[in-house]
C-alpha cells in the first residue's frame, strides 16, 4: 500500500518522526552503531515534507532547519546500489538439439529391453 497524496499535517509527520527516533533509540540501545539506509530515507522524508509544509505557511527558518535535517539523513543513507546484473549480459545459449535415446537397435525387431 502506497501512502496517500495529500499532504501530511505537521502534527502527524511531527509524531512519526518522534515514533520513529523512538524506535531507533531503542533498537540502538547500548550497541550504538549506524542506522540502516532505510531508515535515513525514511527520516529524510519526513524531514523533507515537515520542511515543505512549513515553507507553505511561510516559515522560512523551520523550514531551512529541516531542510537541512532532510539533507543530512539523504546524505548519511549512501549512495543507491549499483544495478543488479540482467540476463542480457549472460551469453545465448547453444540451439537445442533432438536426440533418439532409445538403448536399442529399433530395426533388428527383439523385444529384450535388459
Amino acid at each position: 500500500m502506497g501512502e496517500s497524496t495529500e499532504p501530511r499535517s505537521a502534527w502527524q509527520l511531527r509524531t512519526d518522526l518522534v515514533w520513529a527516533h523512538g524506535l531507533l533509540w531503542v533498537a540502538t540501545a547500548g550497541r550504538g552503531g549506524e542506522p540502516k539506509r532505510d531508515v535515513h530515507l525514511y527520516l529524510a522524508d519526513r524531514y523533507g515534507r515537515l520542511s515543505d509544509h512549513y515553507a507553505r505557511f511561510g516559515d522560512v527558518r523551520k523550514a531551512k532547519r529541516f531542510g537541512s535535517k532532510s539533507e543530512w539523513h539523504y546524505r548519511a543513507a549512501g549512495p543507491d546500489e549499483p544495478p543488479r546484473a540482467v540476463a542480457m549480459a549472460m551469453p545465448i545459449p547453444d540451439r537445442s538439439t533432438i536426440t533418439n535415446a532409445i538403448g536399442r537397435d529399433p530395426t533388428d525387431g527383439s523385444d529384450d529391453v535388459a
